[in-house]
């Protein structure tokens, strides 16, 4: 029998009401934040599975200093934005703009025991924007990169890993980098009121090993 041990937990879940914004600064969203961990590890055939801390970073593209945030925690803005924050502990009280990017980040932790100890880690993704979510998460694009402690990342929402004990491979440190940009506009213009009870994101990460 092959032993399995399978370690899935929820990501960070957006629930995006309209808030309507006078200025510049256009129409927002106010964040309902959601978040489902699985808090401890899971063990199968010698191999343990733990969950890191994940990270969420707003990338905005308004002029700098020109809307406020709820956390003060900066980070380095990406090319083409002009101000970052980290807002994994202040989602409910952030406010998100038609073109901003979102950044999530998961880890995971694999460790072995047993010296002749080898399998399979697969890593998967749910999908964390889709139409089928709203038609604002339809329009926003994500592009998700696994990066495993050893060997080359994996661009996409799936990737299989080899794991072995007596030559180190694929124990370590696990992340998962998804970078979803919204559309400043929508389909047919301004967002406006469309904006009204959608939802930016949703997704769970699952980890499965499987033993040669």
């Amino acid at each position: 029998m092959t032993p399995t041990g399978r370690l899935a937990r929820a990501g960070v879940a957006c629930a995006l009401g309209l808030l309507v914004l006078t200025g510049a600064g256009g129409t927002g969203a106010s964040w309902v934040h959601r978040v489902e961990r699985e808090p401890g590890a899971i063990t199968a055939g010698g191999v343990s599975v733990t969950p890191g801390a994940q990270r969420v970073e707003l990338h905005s593209r308004q002029p700098a200093g020109s809307r406020t945030y709820a956390s003060s925690s900066s980070c380095t803005a990406a090319p083409g934005y002009t101000e970052c924050r980290v807002i994994t502990d202040t989602v409910a009280q952030e406010a998100l703009i038609p073109g901003d990017r979102v950044v999530v980040v998961d880890r995971a932790t694999v460790a072995a025991r047993g010296t002749n100890l080898a399998g399979t880690l697969d890593v998967r993704v749910r999908p964390l924007t889709s139409s089928a979510l709203s038609a604002f998460s339809g329009t926003a694009t994500a592009t998700t990169t696994i990066t495993p402690p050893t060997g080359s990342a994996v661009t996409g929402e799936t990737g299989s890993f080899p794991v072995s004990r007596s030559t180190g491979a694929g124990l370590g440190d696990y992340t998962i980098r998804t970078v979803i940009t919204t559309p400043p506009t929508g389909p047919t213009g301004d967002w406006g009121t469309a904006l009204t009870g959608q939802r930016l994101y949703d997704g769970a990460y699952t980890y499965t090993f499987t033993q040669s």
